[in-house]
């Protein structure tokens, strides 16, 4: 596939996107799935509409499917996504209209993980198939979430989406994969119209239903990678790439394990939040996640590239300086 297929692909998926957010928005205040201000960790000065991720999927599965469709003529590969994603998706959505209980919710994501274990879209690097099933559940539900906790703010869980599906096209083209960058291509679109509605001040949130299913996608399609033969440390690479929202859902989960909260417990240790409260701009705190992120991507592509102490020695340097951030961040009240 060249690039002119390419750019078509991701500027399908941002026209879809731009589209359906409006509609999405119009039934979302049709029929009161609204996110209100509460004064506590809503401060928005007024009711926003959710729905937004109702937008995010249709672009990305239409995108998906017809690109699909077009260039091979056939489905296959693609079924495992759609089973799963439709799962996460519909778990999203009827949390926005219902809200769930934290079992009945990690239960579907653990079903929708091992759904695609059965169609072979899983961790394959341990030497036993247990292990990589076990590992393959945890990353996956793992990610989810933390791109859920990470849609806190205007902008800030799209924006890191864009660019961590961006990182998957550049590493799948390189490694010559046909379906994974057309995933990533789709996906990079749809939340890129979906940003243009959310970039602070936003006039409509994803909800759950965008945060899930982008938090599983990125896992999902971060096993389709091979990412590279050159040393055997790049299986860490999705790691790096999805940096932003790990970071942030260890740090609230340390916070929160210092406090005495469970892990779910709603609360203001976002680091994003206590950067606003040091006295920031929304935007400013938004410029600071998206360049971490694009320095995150960077990293992890150019350590595919090379051997595996240097690779190491990047990896080593990120670790540490997360490691140094998360301490300062915990000491801001």
């Amino acid at each position: 596939m060249d690039y002119l297929s390419h750019g078509l692909i991701l500027f399908s998926a941002f026209v879809l996107s731009m589209g359906f957010v409006p509609l999405a928005a119009h039934f979302a205040r049709k029929y009161g799935v609204m996110d209100k201000p509460d004064n506590n960790l809503k401060k928005h000065g007024k009711a926003i509409p959710y729905l937004g991720g109702v937008a995010i999927f249709l672009a990305f599965f239409i995108t998906l499917v017809t690109s699909q469709l077009v260039e091979h003529h056939s489905l296959r590969g693609l079924t495992g996504l759609i089973l799963a994603g439709g799962m996460i998706f519909t778990l999203g959505l009827v949390d926005d209209i219902k809200k769930l209980s934290v079992p009945l919710k990690f239960a579907v994501q653990i079903l929708a993980a091992i759904t695609l274990v059965i169609f072979g879209i899983k961790v394959q690097f341990l030497g036993n198939e247990l292990l990589n099933v076990l590992l393959t559940i945890i990353w996956v539900v793992g990610v989810t979430n933390a791109f859920n906790l990470l849609d806190i703010m205007d902008g800030l869980s799209s924006g890191i989406a864009v660019i961590a599906a961006l990182t998957y096209f550049a590493l799948g083209v390189d490694a010559g994969k046909l379906f994974s960058p057309l995933a990533s291509l789709a996906l990079a679109g749809s939340c890129l119209g979906f940003l243009y509605y959310n970039f602070p001040p936003a006039k409509v949130f994803m909800g759950d239903a965008g945060s899930l299913f982008i938090g599983f996608m990125l896992a999902a399609l971060s096993l389709t990678e091979s990412y590279t033969g050159i040393n055997n440390l790049a299986v860490i690479t999705p790691v790096i790439i999805l940096g932003v929202p790990i970071f942030d859902t260890l740090f609230v989960m340390w916070m929160r394990a210092k406090q005495g909260k469970p892990v779910y417990f709603g609360s203001p240790d976002h680091f994003p939040l206590r950067l606003k409260r040091s006295g920031m701009s929304g935007r400013q705190v938004i410029s600071i996640a998206y360049t971490a992120g694009l320095a995150l991507a960077v990293v992890a592509y150019v350590s595919t590239k090379l051997p595996a102490l240097q690779a190491g020695t990047l990896y080593s340097i990120v670790f540490a300086y997360a490691i140094f951030a998360g301490v300062r961040l915990s000491r801001m009240k």
